[in-house]
């Protein structure tokens, strides 16, 4: 069976780019038709914490004078300008006043301070941690804009999928196919179409091929590319989509799995968590060291750290740091960051040996029994332990600079164990080339009529396999560029029909 609809702009796609595309195309008093995956709308937006902005009336009020030149430098400059200038500044420049248009359509906004910060890393840094606005009530938040939507005119259709975007011989959009969840047909014919169905991180193949690497959990809603991909077949570059890798966790075990439902996004609730998120001594697969542990208490250098030795990695840990957890709740600051940990004391020896009987940590009355049991080369483990322990007797890192005060835990006492952490993805961000005007580009950089994206289909605002160390970031990015799309749309619309009438 198939069915036809007629609107001015389609919109695929619920999330924070698809609602602000429509909320915009509909201020310009145009039909818009939303077409959604799941039963509700949200997406990951929905999961995400806060928006970043920066000289918002929230930071004005609390009397922060922030540059929005200087978050575009420190923004660049950490894409190492390889990103899209002059689209990181058409975000940066539009995002604050993005916000306070989210805020009226319905979203309840706090902002974090710095010194509030849960990325212990960033509490002197306005422009990484100053810059968070918290959703507040976010199930009201959701509602409040859904109705705003409705009052506006635009219609919804969930359970809907996107299959293709339709072109006419010149590449002009047309419209787009879809189908429901009884496989029906769908055929929306549009003047535009914004594409803002969430990325691909459901693809779990093609995740494994883009990263190099099949040990990243899976965490979000499954979108599997069907945006991206239609995208691509419609004349689209797709330039940099990567996975948003987002701290680590705990291997899934017997230990873990009973409480991980408990926890935003299945992270684990098991004490052992405090383990996790200090900056312990931390070994790659091979049983080398290969990074400052205190990335810890950032989450994105966390996942990078993580990432690359192929993201999995161990703590390693010896009875007497298990017995000072136990007994005193361990002497470094639990780190916040990603989920965050289960600070409850528990027996840490029993935990650590229900996950050895996992199988998700490893242990050895000596090095050379760790390593074996682990995997690891015995010889590189025991020059990694050995050095470290110099530092810490030390508080000096000479090798990679960790702080003194994180200096605490040598690994000297046996047994030794070593627990397996895995880096963890939140969907994917990144996509296809677009302009400032979030209008797809094809191969020879030119506009493909009537095609728009934004948030995790867009390329050009991050670079690489991560994404900057800004709180909110990607929600903001989400929001703000599906306002742009949308009111592109809107505007390549009207001067169309403009021309049709003057002919």
């Amino acid at each position: 069976m198939t069915r036809s609809i007629k609107t001015d702009v389609v919109v695929a796609g619920a999330g924070g780019t698809g609602l602000a595309a429509a909320h915009a195309a509909a201020e310009h008093g145009l039909q818009v038709l939303v077409l959604e995956k799941q039963s509700q709308i949200g997406g990951n937006t929905k999961i995400s914490s806060g928006f970043f902005a920066v000289d918002s009336k929230e930071q004005r009020e609390r009397g922060m004078v922030m540059s929005k030149a200087e978050a575009i430098r420190q923004l660049t400059n950490y894409n190492h300008n390889i990103s899209n200038g002059p689209l990181v500044h058409k975000i940066v420049n539009t995002a604050a006043d993005t916000l306070a248009w989210i805020e009226k359509m319905g979203m309840h906004i706090k902002l974090n301070a710095t010194a509030d910060t849960t990325q212990f890393a960033h509490r002197d840094r306005d422009y990484q941690g100053g810059v968070y606005h918290m959703y507040q009530d976010k199930t009201g938040s959701y509602e409040r804009i859904q109705q705003t939507l409705i009052d506006e005119g635009v219609k919804f259709e969930f359970n809907v999928t996107l299959q293709s975007i339709e072109q006419d011989s010149t590449g002009r959009v047309i419209g787009i196919t879809a189908t429901d969840a009884n496989g029906d047909v769908i055929e929306v014919e549009a003047q535009a179409a914004v594409v803002a169905t969430g990325g691909f991180g459901g693809d779990s193949d093609l995740v494994a091929k883009i990263m190099h690497t099949r040990n990243l959990r899976q965490l979000g809603v499954p979108n599997n590319g069907e945006g991206l991909k239609a995208l691509v077949a419609a004349g689209g570059i797709n330039i940099d989509g990567t996975a948003l890798i987002h701290a680590a966790q705990l291997a899934k075990s017997k230990v873990t799995q009973k409480s991980s439902k408990e926890h935003l996004a299945g992270f684990s609730n098991s004490a052992l968590t405090q383990l996790l998120l200090t900056p312990l001594f931390w070994v790659s697969p091979k049983g080398e060291r290969f990074t400052n542990e205190d990335v810890v208490y950032d989450t994105v250098e966390w996942a990078n750290a993580g990432y690359s030795v192929g993201g999995k990695y161990y703590f390693v840990v010896d009875q007497a740091t298990l017995d000072d957890f136990t007994k005193n709740g361990g002497q470094l600051e639990v780190s916040k960051a990603g989920p965050g940990a289960n600070t409850e004391p528990g027996d840490f020896t029993q935990l650590a040996n229900e996950s050895v009987a996992a199988r998700t940590a490893f242990k050895g009355n000596t090095l050379a029994e760790l390593a074996a049991a682990a995997g690891m080369d015995a010889d590189t483990l025991v020059r990694a332990v050995t050095a470290y322990n110099h530092n810490v007797h030390n508080r000096v890192d000479t090798d990679f600079a960790k702080s003194g005060q994180s200096l605490v835990y040598a690994v000297e006492q046996g047994p030794f164990y070593a627990f397996t952490a895995q880096v963890a993805y939140l969907g994917t961000v990144g996509g296809v080339r677009v302009d400032t005007n979030l209008n797809v580009l094809d191969d020879k950089f030119k506009p493909i009529p009537g095609l728009y994206t934004g948030g995790a289909n867009a390329g050009g605002y991050y670079q690489g396999h991560c994404y900057p160390a800004y709180e909110g970031l990607a929600s903001g990015f989400t929001w703000t560029s599906g306002r742009i799309a949308g009111t592109s749309a809107s505007e390549y619309i009207k001067t169309k029909n403009d021309k049709l009438v003057k002919k």
